[in-house]
């Protein structure tokens, strides 16, 4: 959580964000949250989500393109997570602070249950880049209603101004320009960049009877896709819900299938594929920015900053972080199925 956030949230808060969903407190269970307050609330026999953000990551204005965009999925018949009005009619209410603002949004929770190891298989790896590749195919033709509400594009998020974050002389400063700019090299078209969910992993959405239930929208943005399927597959990849004794075998496998469900619902070129493991060891990059953002790294205990060395340590490397050659599989996959 970021530090500024977290010491401005008071109790005074979370009871002005109940009163404006006429949530009945005895209901409310706190689920924590990463960037922002996250809780669990139940209402007419049914269960919804009460998240509580600031206007220093997030506006009203962005929220609402993230909700507008939830509900461009929804018609297009894909199983997200769907937002709720207030008492008083609003998708977003705003609630005052010492420094800018809380916006409190509410969501119907989510169908079905967590991912298990249970579930990480063959079939939930197809199902999974199956989902991706719809929303990236329905995508292509959307639109914003209100200049407003446009989303912010990957290469503004907070995170990447690593300046703010970092010691001057850290490495992962020029490090970070290097690998933004080679990915920002990249054409742009309506069939390699656009809205998306941009945080696509294993604990952001839920099975139910077998299909996935996508939610968790708040770092929805405009990316390449192919840096939307990099994230995905840094969480898979790097934080299986299973142990495997092969990893390489591991890696192999889950990127086949996935990619596989993908090119049924949409279509990507060998040329974007070759910037994955650039696009996953940014993700890692981000990790170590992040931990910097929310954390005096001036107070560290040993373990602590020992793990912060190791992540700069893979983030700075020229080497990829998976050992797999995702366009030789990549071609084995597109090859296999024309």
């Amino acid at each position: 959580m970021i530090r500024e956030i977290e010491e401005q949230f008071t109790e005074e808060i979370l009871t002005e964000a109940i009163k404006r969903f006429d949530i009945n407190n005895d209901t409310v269970r706190s689920l924590g949250g990463y960037e922002s307050f996250v809780y669990e609330y139940q209402k007419n026999n049914a269960f919804f989500i009460l998240k509580i953000s600031h206007t220093i990551r997030r506006s009203r204005y962005n929220i609402r393109g993230e909700i507008e965009f939830l509900n461009f999925l929804s018609n297009k018949g894909l199983a997200v997570s769907n937002a709720v009005p207030s008492t008083r009619g609003n998708m977003v209410e705003e609630i005052a602070a010492e420094n800018g603002s809380f916006l409190a949004i509410s969501y119907e929770m989510s169908l079905g249950k967590e991912v298990s190891d249970e579930d990480w298989n063959e079939s939930l790896y197809e199902k999974w880049g199956e989902f991706l590749g719809k929303i990236h195919h329905a995508t292509k033709g959307y639109e914003w209603s209100n200049p407003a509400f446009k989303r912010h594009a990957w290469d503004q998020e907070v995170q990447l101004k690593a300046e703010k974050y970092l010691r001057p002389d850290d490495v992962m400063i020029s490090i970070l320009k290097e690998r933004l700019t080679k990915l920002t090299s990249l054409p742009k078209s309506k069939d390699t960049y656009g809205l998306t969910h941009t945080d696509f992993h294993q604990s952001n959405f839920y099975l139910h009877n077998g299909d996935i239930y996508l939610f968790d929208f708040d770092d929805c943005g405009y990316t390449y896709f192919v840096n939307d399927i990099g994230i995905t597959l840094y969480y898979a990849l790097s934080y299986p819900f299973k142990e495997f004794e092969n990893k390489t075998e591991y890696y192999k496998l889950f990127f086949r299938h996935f990619m596989k469900g993908y090119l049924k619902e949409n279509t990507i070129q060998e040329e974007e594929i070759v910037y994955l493991q650039d696009s996953i060891k940014l993700r890692h990059a981000l990790l170590y920015i992040y931990f910097h953002q929310a954390n005096d790294v001036s107070n560290l205990d040993e373990e602590s900053m020992n793990w912060l060395k190791e992540l700069q340590r893979v983030a700075a490397s020229d080497d990829p972080m998976l050992p797999i050659d995702f366009v030789q599989e990549f071609k084995s996959i597109y090859n296999s199925i024309h």
